[in-house]
């Protein structure tokens, strides 16, 4: 456990770094900004390495100086001052222990901070295929995961995961996978912008979470069931009695052995006593231990960050609403957690030989077994609702960690009109701003459909990546990569990357059919769904594409749902004269000799220019001019 000395410590060093930020935050880029942290927290790594080095060659010379001095002190007869020697030798080992242990933790923060801004400095080079890609919150037939990249390598999830707990990352993918109320929405935004320039605070509280490895949530939800199980009480009232009585005796006749007033045989006889009282509570502590081996050290990152909080005051409703759920009713979950955590820590180091010296003597179990079971009986703390409070505030520092990082980014405002897209400068979040084109656009009105056409690789399936994925991000609650934008409360659906399934023998028509399908499925009157199809109805020939395609628009211009089908089928563009609500839109491209050229650039109307021919020359495909 940190020792308050280095805690306090750690937490001047992060308000001098502080106020020294605050004075040139304004000058200073988020690259910038990241770079000096960088080498701000390297510097102060290297101290502390030396630091603990020294510490650790105390430890091993103060042991051999002991045993030396014990050695010689036997060899003469000194067994009064062998006595002495010994108490001594163990209160400085435990001091240089705990000042080591102390500055390993520290380090371990360090090594954190460390990688956390090194992190920072690879997400803006849109380097980050080491990070967690979140394929375990990955479902195949989510309404947009698989289209949109949600999930897995190169994904929006590792663009913005900032998260250190189970409960967190587990919070940020069901943000990234569900569509907020417009008041949950709102909410997040005034906490995003709050928690944003605060980054002594969210990277402090990252860096907690990261110092122990991250549990399996089976194994934290083990944890959480052992709390929750009523504890068996028995013979509390005889090992009160016994501990102090035993644990005295024992010291006391080592002591008057060591002095020659008795003979050995006293002290190992009271010994034994104690191994048989020890057992009598050996199975409760290995099934204790063996229940919570795996989740306890989650706790000490639970205890720290609720810390952090505790110690905070923020302005906007969620935030503060958050902390009181930790601190309401007087009650100080840090304190709480604090003491379980300590109990805990030494349940589990109960095999360690300095241990099982204490042990035998001081019946540490017992003492134990009573610290826990009083706790378990005069805390009634609700462990999971901790973690779930602390996963939310997990979620929402890694979004605003990630508006931090894109200071261009804007929050988009919520529209009255359910069915409203407006954007200006609608970027793609997981290109890079040097390759990055983007566009104005504005689209409303229920059943409205936007008809892209436009030739090969000229864009068309990015857009609607990029209107998807600013989308999810603006029903999360996130900032999105637009210079500003206006969008309804509705929900998100994609049709892009239908497959052949040779196990399932669908054929990629079959399986487009059936994500139609399921488009068609979710439509409702709640709340309207923005659609994305991509090259619809590619796996069938013309007349039937066009065919299929013409009822399926019509079929959608009636339905509680708007969006956008792309095509290469440009007579599809002449439903605009018979439904309303229908628009067209296009990418082109331009040849100059060999060389084909995009802008990339959405342009109202139908596609004038195709390269499907030009394309197929140039990888050396004979076409007849």
């Amino acid at each position: 456990m940190l020792s308050k000395p280095i805690r306090l410590q750690l937490s001047h060093y992060f308000i001098r770094n502080s106020k020294s930020k605050t004075q040139n935050t304004l000058k200073e880029t988020p690259q910038t900004v990241f770079q000096n942290r960088l080498e701000k927290f390297q510097s102060r790594q290297q101290l502390i390495k030396k630091k603990a080095s020294t510490y650790s060659w105390l430890r091993i010379g103060s042991f051999i100086l002991y045993l030396i001095g014990f050695v010689y002190l036997a060899d003469r007869g000194h067994a009064e001052v062998m006595v002495y020697i010994s108490l001594a030798f163990v209160v400085l080992y435990l001091y240089l222990l705990k000042k080591h242990e102390g500055l390993k933790r520290e380090l371990r923060l360090l090594d954190n901070l460390v990688d956390i801004n090194s992190d920072e400095l690879s997400r803006m080079r849109f380097e980050f295929s080491h990070l967690d890609d979140g394929a375990i919150f990955f479902e195949p037939n989510h309404p947009y995961h698989i289209d949109l990249d949600i999930f897995g390598r190169h994904s929006l999830y590792q663009l913005i995961n900032r998260t250190s707990s189970v409960y967190g990352s587990k919070t940020l993918a069901g943000w990234l996978s569900t569509h907020a109320t417009s008041k949950t929405i709102n909410n997040r935004q005034v906490a995003i912008q709050e928690l944003a320039p605060a980054i002594d605070l969210r990277q402090q509280f990252q860096a907690e979470g990261l110092s122990e490895k991250l549990p399996e949530a089976a194994q934290v939800q083990q944890l959480i069931n052992w709390l929750n199980t009523e504890q068996q009480r028995s013979n509390f009232g005889l090992y009160k009695v016994l501990l102090p009585v035993l644990a005295t005796a024992t010291l006391a006749s080592i002591v008057v052995s060591a002095i020659g007033l008795v003979s050995i045989g006293l002290p190992a006889l009271l010994i034994f006593v104690n191994i048989a009282v020890l057992g009598t509570v050996f199975r409760q502590l290995l099934d204790i231990t063996k229940q919570t081996e795996n989740g306890y050290r989650s706790l000490r990152s639970l205890k720290e960050q609720i810390a952090l909080i505790e110690s905070h005051s923020f302005n906007s409703p969620l935030l503060s609403q958050l902390k009181h759920d930790l601190t309401g009713n007087n009650q100080r979950a840090s304190k709480t957690l604090r003491e379980l955590s300590n109990i805990l820590d030494n349940l589990q180091n109960r095999s360690n030989l300095l241990y099982l010296l204490f042990n035998l003597t001081l019946l540490l179990d017992i003492y134990w077994y009573l610290k826990i079971s009083r706790w378990k009986k005069e805390n009634k703390a609700n462990l999971e609702s901790w973690f779930s409070i602390i996963g939310e505030f997990d979620a929402l520092m890694s979004m605003a960690a990630f508006g931090y990082a894109n200071p261009d980014y804007c929050f988009p405002v919520l529209s009255k009109e359910a069915c409203t897209i407006k954007a200006t400068d609608l970027g793609h979040p997981l290109i890079n701003p040097g390759k990055r084109v983007s566009n104005n656009f504005e689209f409303t009105g229920r059943g409205g459909i936007c008809l892209i056409t436009g030739s090969n690789m000229s864009g068309k399936s990015t857009f609607l990546r990029t209107v998807g994925l600013n989308s999810v991000l603006a029903l999360a609650g996130a900032p999105v990569c637009a210079k500003a934008m206006e969008i309804g409360e509705l929900k998100v659906f994609t049709s892009m990357r239908t497959q052949d399934d040779l196990e399932e023998s669908v054929s990629s028509f079959y399986a487009e059919l059936k994500r139609l399908k399921q488009l068609l499925g979710q439509i409702d009157d709640d709340r309207p769904t923005l659609f994305m199809i991509d090259e619809v109805l590619k796996g069938t020939n013309s007349d039937d594409r066009h065919r299929g395609a013409t009822a399926l628009i019509k079929q959608l211009n009636r339905q509680n749902a708007f969006g956008f089908v792309s095509t290469h089928d440009i007579v599809l563009g002449n439903m605009t004269n018979e439904l309303q609500g229908v628009k067209n839109y296009s990418f082109n491209s331009t040849i100059s000799g060999n060389q084909i050229h995009f802008d990339y650039r959405l342009t109202p109307g139908i596609c004038k220019s195709f390269n499907a021919t030009k394309l197929m020359q140039l990888m050396g495909i004979e076409v007849d001019a």
